[in-house]
């Protein structure tokens, strides 16, 4: 089975905007998926006004987990693209979801 196409952050100086460092991930581990399972049930039963900071400080976390704590929370609350980080949470919570068979329907 091929591996898929890489995760990949950059962490840049918040005062420059220079990039600080690249971190890629080819694989997401196997102990991530009941992490990501459970945040994603979380994330799905909100409404985007209410994500609170601990969703996304349990988003960061999941991050840092998933890139082998390569980089800190803080490092990356400071330094993280936005529109990057969402596109790792929404990889991560795709393939753990694809983990996940479905359900039999009920009554059967």
């Amino acid at each position: 089975m091929p591996i898929s196409t890489p995760l990949k952050i950059t962490l840049y100086d918040p005062e420059s905007n220079e990039v600080r460092k690249e971190f890629s991930r080819s694989f997401i581990p196997w102990r991530i998926l009941k992490k990501a399972i459970q945040l994603s049930k979380t994330l799905a039963n909100l409404d985007q006004k209410d994500i609170t900071e601990n969703d996304v400080d349990a988003i960061a976390g999941l991050v840092v987990d998933v890139f082998g704590d390569k980089f800190t929370v803080e490092e990356l609350n400071q330094g993280a693209d936005l529109a990057e980080m969402m596109a790792v949470l929404q990889a991560i919570i795709a393939k753990a979801e694809g983990m996940v068979p479905n359900p039999p329907p009920k009554g059967k």
